[in-house]
C-alpha cells in the first residue's frame, strides 16, 4: 500500500477489514466500514495526504485485529441483548476462537458447567444405581482417602458419604452451579460488548 494514493490507500485497508468481518449482516458490516472510513477522515480533517492517512490508519492498528474486536463485540452484543441460555452459550463458543478473553471465558464456562453436570447425573442416577453412584470416600495406595463422585466400580472398597442425600444435595449443587455459571457468561458477554469503540486500536 506504500504506493497507492491516499484514497486507495484508506479503501484498500478497508477492503481487509471487510473481508475479515464475513460473517455478520452486510448491513453490520457496511455500519463499522462507514465508522472507520469517517474516524479516520475526521482525523485528517479532510487532507487526504498519503502521509496523514498513514498514520491514522497506524493509529487503528491492523486491519485483522480490528476486523476481530469489531467481530468479537457484535456476537458479544447481540447474546447479551437476548436471555437465552442456548444463545449465550453458542456466543460463548464462538468467543473462544476470537480473543483471549473470549477463549478464558469459554473455559471458565465449560468448568462450571462441568461441575453442574457432574452433580446432577448422580443425582439423577442414584435412583437406578443406588449402590454404584453417589460421593465416594476411596482408600489410595499410600492409606489416605479422596472423594470421587459418580459411578463406583464395584470390587473397590468404598463408602458412600451422602447416600440418598446426594439426590436433593446433587440437585441444588447443580443447578445452582449452572445458573451461577450462566450468570457468569451474561456478565462476561456485556463486558465484551462495551470493552472499546469500534475505532480504537485493540489493547495489546
Amino acid at each position: 500500500m506504500p504506493n497507492a494514493k491516499p484514497p486507495e490507500q484508506l479503501e484498500a485497508w478497508l477492503k481487509q477489514v471487510r473481508r475479515h468481518l464475513r460473517g455478520l449482516p452486510p448491513a453490520e458490516i457496511s455500519e463499522i466500514v462507514q465508522e472507520l472510513r469517517s474516524h479516520v477522515l475526521d482525523r485528517v480533517a479532510g487532507d487526504l495526504d498519503h502521509a496523514g492517512i498513514a498514520e491514522a490508519l497506524e493509529s487503528l492498528g491492523d486491519p485483522r485485529e480490528v476486523a476481530r474486536v469489531n467481530l468479537s463485540m457484535h456476537v458479544a452484543a447481540r447474546a447479551a441483548a437476548g436471555n437465552s441460555p442456548f444463545a449465550t452459550a453458542r456466543a460463548i463458543a464462538r468467543l473462544g476462537a476470537l480473543s483471549m478473553r473470549g477463549l478464558w471465558t469459554l473455559l471458565v464456562s465449560l468448568a462450571g458447567y462441568g461441575f453442574a453436570a457432574a452433580w446432577l447425573l448422580t443425582a439423577i442416577v442414584k435412583p437406578f444405581a443406588p449402590d454404584r453412584v453417589g460421593l465416594w470416600s476411596l482408600p489410595t495406595s499410600d492409606g489416605d482417602l479422596s472423594l470421587s463422585l459418580g459411578r463406583h466400580a464395584a470390587g473397590f472398597a468404598a463408602h458412600d458419604v451422602l447416600g440418598w442425600w446426594v439426590v436433593p444435595i446433587g440437585l441444588v449443587v447443580g443447578l445452582g452451579s449452572a445458573y451461577l455459571t450462566y450468570l457468569y457468561d451474561r456478565y462476561a458477554l456485556r463486558r465484551i460488548a462495551g470493552r472499546q469503540p469500534r475505532f480504537e486500536r485493540s489493547p495489546s
